[in-house]
């Protein structure tokens, strides 16, 4: 617990996050109370709202995903003879998962408050089109990776990574959906959503934007989310949308690559999209005994990651910098 009340509160990145959007409130004449609580709700109905966000994203859309997922092959990396490493969850884990729950339920209750009041948003359901409806959908997610894609890269800027995306990335295979997706350092939760509640209002000014595409794109991005963080192999393609869980397991293992969600050309475009490898030999089974299980798997390792550790004690940690001479 001390380790989350340090990188929570002793961090710049939380700092300069707390200041800009201070500096907002000031701006737009907004109170706290009413970023936090958008519709004036009481106590007991804005608890039993949050309530009802985690049984939805638990419940329905985690659930979907495991109710799903055993039927789905298995990712290669994640069948060869040696298990993948499974950072362990600890205290500064489940801290952050209890922020970053907060922050998507007051988030949910601002998106909400917008669709509802909007007038660029169409909201009645005889006024849906293939404009509006699912020419906008597709903007959406195309509008959303052409944003994302950037700040993602700019979270891997060594001055940012420690203290911003880190925590995220102790997790080469990540594998517990919703919760891995989620396991990650309040501060980028804000940066990501300020940047998706953009969207809508962009797509808006040109295809027209029904409320039923905005909801199917949170829905969508929140499925992907949580089987980005599987070990299941799902891929779809079509118009241009390249989602597989491949794509961003590799971002896991080579940090530096696959920064775009489900639109890949956005990585094509800055160079940083790469194939995926499993990492396993087709030999590998064959030659599967006790003495070849210890021997280190560097090919399975992030680049950053010392091979010899993960041998010995089944942990992924930094290699050693050496000493300046």
């Amino acid at each position: 617990m001390r380790e989350a009340l340090e990188t929570l509160v002793l961090n710049p990145a939380s700092a300069l996050t707390a200041a800009v959007a201070y500096g907002m409130m000031l701006r737009s004449g907004a109170t706290f109370g009413s970023l936090l609580n958008p519709w004036g709700l009481s106590l007991p109905l804005w608890v039993a709202g949050y309530l009802a966000v985690r049984m939805a994203l638990l419940g329905f859309v985690d659930g979907f995903v495991w109710a799903l997922a055993p039927r789905l092959p298995a990712l290669p990396s994640r069948v060869g003879p040696k298990p993948v490493f499974q950072h362990k969850i600890n205290a500064t884990d489940v801290a952050y998962l209890v922020v970053n729950s907060t922050v998507e339920y007051v988030f949910a209750l601002q998106i909400s408050h917008l669709l509802w009041f909007a007038p660029l948003v169409v909201r009645a359901p005889t006024s849906l089109s293939l404009l509006n409806g699912p020419l906008a959908f597709w903007m959406l997610l195309v509008v959303d990776d052409m944003l994302y894609a950037p700040l993602h890269r700019a979270m891997h800027l060594q001055a940012v990574y420690r203290w911003v995306h880190k925590h995220h990335h102790r997790n080469t295979f990540p594998a517990r959906g919703y919760i891995d997706a989620a396991n990650e350092h309040p501060v980028r939760r804000p940066l990501a959503n300020l940047f998706t509640a953009a969207r809508p209002s962009q797509v808006a000014h040109t295809a027209g934007l029904h409320v039923a595409a905005v909801l199917a794109h949170f829905g969508v991005k929140a499925l992907g989310a949580c089987f980005n963080h599987t070990g299941y192999d799902v891929q779809l393609r079509f118009c241009g949308i390249e989602y597989s869980v491949r794509a961003h397991e590799t971002h896991h293992r080579k940090p530096n690559t696959n920064f775009a969600q489900y639109v890949m050309f956005w990585d094509k475009l800055m160079g940083t999209y790469k194939e995926y490898e499993s990492g396993v030999k087709a030999s590998a089974a064959a030659a599967a005994t006790p003495a070849n299980l210890s021997k280190p798997d560097a090919a399975r390792l992030p680049a950053w990651a010392d091979p010899a550790v993960e041998a010995r004690e089944g942990r992924v940690t930094e290699r050693p910098q050496p000493r300046a001479g």
